[in-house]
C-alpha cells in the first residue's frame, strides 16, 4: 500500500512534466519486480509444503522473513512457519515462538487472530486446557468480527467441556448463540447446552427450559430442524410440555431480524468503523462496538425503511437508548449492545451526561456475548470518568438479590470485583449471601475468604465465614478461630497465622507478610516466657516457620534481597533446624531454580523425617510438574510411619481422586 500512495504522487508530477516519465517507469518497473519476488516467493514456498518438501518449505519462507522483515509477506510467511514446526515437523517449542512472533509484530492482523487459533489447538491437542482457552478467548475479545472468532468461541466452549468444566462450557455456549441469534448456528449452541445440563450437571430442570426455550425460538427458523426434533425428543423422555414456535416473522422486528441474520450469514462484516446514515451528531465516526452489527442497521431495521431519527435537538442517542432497553429486555444483547455503545459514544462526544446504568447494560451486554475483556473495559473507564458507576453497580446486584434473580446478582457483581479496591471485600461478601441462598456452601466460603484477604477487618465477612464454617462445613475447628478474630481474640499465633495464610491464598502480599510477622512475635514472646522444654520446641518452630512464611510474601512484593536477609538471620539464630533448608528452599523456588529448591527440600526432611512441612512442599513441586506418580509415592511412604497425618492424607486421597472419608 505505501509503495502504491508513492507511485501515485509520481504520476502526479508526471502531468506537470514530461521529464519524469523515465522515473515513473523505473518505480513501476521495480514495485512489480518486488510484488513478484514477494508473492513468488510466497507461492515457491507454499509449493514446498504442498510436496511434503517441509524443511525446504521453512527454508523458503525463512527467507522471506529474513529479507522483508516486518512487511505483511513476512507476517505470512512467519505464520506459516509456525504451522510447519508445529504440524510437520514435530518442534512444537519453536513453532510457538513463531506464532508469538507473528502476534507481537501485527498484534491486529488476520494473520494473528489465525496465530492465536493455532496456538489454541495446538494447547487443546495437548490438553493443556486453561492455556488453550486462553488463546481462544483472546480472539473473541480482540478480533470479534472474524468468522474465526465465532470457531474460536465454540472451541473455547468445547476445551471447557473436555476440561469437566460443564458450567463454564454451558455459559459459553448461551454466548455463543447471543452472539448469533435466530440462526442456524445459535440453534446447535443451545441444543448443546441442554444435552451438557441433563447428561452432565445433571439438571434436567435446567435441560427442560433449554429445550422449550429452543423450539419456542428456533422453532420455525430454516435449517434447524435436526436441533428442535431431537429438543422434542429430549422433552418427551422429561415428560415436559412441548411449546408452540415463535413466528419470526409475525412481527416487523422479527422480519427485520430474520433478513438482519441471513445477510450477515452470508456475508460477515470485516471490522473498521461505522459512520451512522441517521441523524444526530452527524458526521461523528463511531468504532466498532464488536457486536457484529452496526447500530445504524440495528435502528434501520427497527424503524423500517427510513429509521428512526433524533428530536430537534439532535438527541439520537436517547432513541437509541430507549430501543436498546427493548432488546436488553428482550435478551437480544448483540443489538442491544451496539446501540449502547453508539449511544454512549455519542452522548460523550456531545458532553452530555447518560445514565450510568447504560454503562452497565453495555458491560453485561459484552458478557452475555463472551467478551469478557471488553466488558470489565467499559465499566473501568466508565469508573473513572464517574465514581458513582461502582456504587450503581452494587445497588443493581442488591436488587437483584431481593427480587430472588440470584444469578443475575452475582454476574453483577463480578463485573466490578477488582475495579475499587475500597469495594472488594464488601462485594465479595455480597456474593456470599447470594451463594448462600443457593445452598452453595463451597462457593460461599471462598467469597468469604476473598472479602477477608480484602479487608481483615471486616467483621461480617469474619462472621459469616466463622458461620459457614460452623453450620454447613463442619470444620469447627476453623470456624473457632475466625469467631475468636470476630471477638478480638485473634492475637494468637493460631489466628495471626491463619489471616496470614489467607491473604497469602489471595495475593495480598502486604498484608500476609504483616500477619506472618506478628505471628512470629507472638510466638516469640511466649518462647522467651517458656520453661517447658516441649512447649520451647514447638514454639521455636512456630517462630520460624511463620518467619519463612513472611519471607515469602517479602518476595512477592519484590523484596527478594529483604527476603533472603530473613532467611540468613534464622540460619545464624536457629543453624541446625530443619526448617532453615526448607526456608532456603521456598526462596529457591520462588527465584525459578528448581534444582537447588528439591535438594533443599530433600536435606530438610533428611533433618526431620516426622515433620510434613517440607513434605508436602516437595509433592506439590513435583505436582506443578505433573510428576504425580512422584508426589504419590513420597507421601505414602511418609504415610507408612506417620499414618495418622491427616494433612498429607488428605493431599494424598486429593491427587488419587478419592472421596475423603
Amino acid at each position: 500500500m505505501k509503495f502504491l500512495a508513492q507511485l501515485a504522487n509520481f504520476q502526479k508530477l508526471a502531468i506537470k512534466s514530461k521529464k519524469y516519465c523515465v522515473l515513473i517507469a523505473i518505480i513501476l518497473m521495480a514495485g512489480v519486480q518486488i510484488g513478484c519476488v514477494s508473492g513468488g516467493g510466497l507461492r515457491a514456498a507454499e509449493n514446498l509444503a504442498a510436496e511434503k518438501d517441509y524443511p525446504g518449505a521453512l527454508a523458503a519462507y525463512q527467507s522471506i522473513v529474513d529479507t522483508e522483515p516486518g512487511t505483511p509477506v513476512a507476517i505470512k510467511a512467519q505464520l506459516a512457519i509456525g504451522k510447519l514446526l508445529v504440524e510437520h515437523l514435530n518442534q512444537p517449542a519453536e513453532g510457538i515462538k513463531a506464532y508469538e512472533a507473528v502476534i507481537a509484530a501485527a498484534p491486529e492482523s488476520d494473520e494473528a487472530a489465525e496465530a492465536y487459533y493455532d496456538l489454541g489447538m495446538h494447547y487443546y491437542r495437548e490438553k493443556n486446557y486453561n492455556t488453550a482457552q486462553t488463546q481462544f478467548d483472546a480472539i473473541v475479545n480482540k478480533f470479534p468480527n472474524l468468522e474465526l472468532s465465532h470457531n474460536a468461541q465454540l472451541m473455547l466452549a468445547k476445551t471447557y467441556e473436555d476440561a469437566n468444566n460443564f458450567e463454564q462450557a454451558v455459559e459459553i455456549y448461551d454466548n455463543f448463540a447471543n452472539r448469533n441469534p435466530r440462526s442456524e448456528r445459535a440453534a446447535i449452541a443451545i441444543a448443546r447446552k441442554g444435552q451438557i445440563q441433563k447428561e452432565n450437571l445433571k439438571n434436567e430442570e435446567e435441560a427442560k427450559r433449554t429445550y422449550q426455550s429452543l423450539v419456542k425460538r428456533y422453532g420455525k427458523i430454516e435449517g434447524t430442524e435436526k436441533e428442535i426434533e431431537k429438543a422434542k425428543e429430549e422433552l418427551t423422555a422429561l415428560n415436559a410440555s412441548i411449546p408452540e414456535p415463535d413466528d419470526p416473522l409475525a412481527t416487523q422486528y422479527g422480519r427485520a431480524l430474520a433478513q438482519q441474520e441471513a445477510t450477515r450469514e452470508r456475508d460477515r462484516p470485516r471490522g473498521g468503523v461505522e459512520r451512522s446514515r441517521a441523524m444526530g451528531n452527524v458526521g461523528l465516526q463511531v468504532a466498532d462496538s464488536g457486536f457484529g452489527v452496526t447500530a445504524s442497521e440495528v435502528m434501520r431495521n427497527f424503524g423500517g425503511q427510513g429509521g428512526i431519527a433524533g428530536d430537534e435537538q439532535g438527541n439520537y442517542y436517547d432513541a437509541e437508548l430507549m430501543i436498546a432497553s427493548f432488546f436488553y429486555g428482550d435478551e437480544n444483547y448483540r443489538d442491544a449492545g451496539a446501540l449502547y455503545f453508539d449511544a454512549i459514544a455519542r452522548a460523550e462526544a456531545a458532553k452530555a451526561k447518560i445514565d450510568p446504568y447504560a454503562y452497565l447494560r453495555l458491560s453485561i451486554c459484552y458478557r452475555k456475548v463472551g467478551m469478557h475483556q471488553r466488558a470489565k473495559e467499559v465499566l473501568k473507564q466508565a469508573a473513572r470518568r464517574d465514581g458513582s458507576i461502582i456504587e450503581a453497580v452494587i445497588d443493581t446486584g442488591r436488587n437483584h438479590y431481593t427480587s430472588e434473580s440470584y444469578e443475575q446478582a452475582l454476574e453483577t457483581y463480578n463485573s466490578v470485583v477488582g475495579m475499587a479496591r475500597g469495594k472488594d471485600s464488601e462485594i465479595y461478601w455480597l456474593m456470599a449471601l447470594v451463594h448462600k441462598k443457593l445452598d452453595e456452601p463451597e462457593k460461599e466460603r471462598e467469597a468469604l475468604e476473598r472479602a477477608v484477604a480484602a479487608n481483615t477487618q471486616n467483621l461480617d465477612a469474619l462472621q459469616s465465614l466463622a458461620e459457614v464454617l460452623h453450620y454447613r462445613l463442619k470444620d469447627r475447628k476453623a470456624a473457632g478461630v475466625f469467631q475468636d478474630l470476630v471477638d478480638q481474640k485473634g492475637d494468637s499465633y493460631i489466628g495471626l497465622k491463619t489471616l496470614g495464610d489467607l491473604t497469602y491464598k489471595y495475593e495480598n502480599y502486604v498484608q500476609a507478610r504483616a500477619r506472618y510477622r506478628a505471628a512470629a512475635r507472638t510466638a516469640k514472646r511466649m518462647l522467651n516466657k517458656s520453661e517447658n522444654d516441649a512447649e520451647k520446641r514447638e514454639l521455636r518452630n512456630q517462630v520460624i516457620y511463620a518467619t519463612i512464611l513472611a519471607a515469602r510474601a517479602s518476595h512477592h512484593l519484590n523484596k527478594a534481597e529483604d527476603a533472603q536477609k530473613m532467611i540468613n538471620e534464622l540460619a545464624t539464630e536457629y543453624p541446625e533446624h530443619a526448617l532453615i533448608p526448607y526456608g532456603r528452599g521456598e526462596l529457591a523456588l520462588l527465584n525459578g531454580d528448581k534444582e537447588t529448591a528439591v535438594a533443599e527440600f530433600k536435606t530438610s526432611i533428611e533433618k526431620n523425617p516426622l515433620s510434613d512441612t517440607a513434605l508436602i512442599a516437595l509433592g506439590e513441586y513435583y505436582v506443578s510438574q505433573g510428576y504425580n506418580d512422584d508426589a504419590i509415592a513420597l507421601w505414602e511412604g511418609y504415610l507408612t510411619n506417620n499414618q495418622y497425618n491427616q494433612n498429607v492424607r488428605r493431599l494424598l486421597k486429593k491427587l488419587k481422586g478419592e472421596d475423603e472419608e
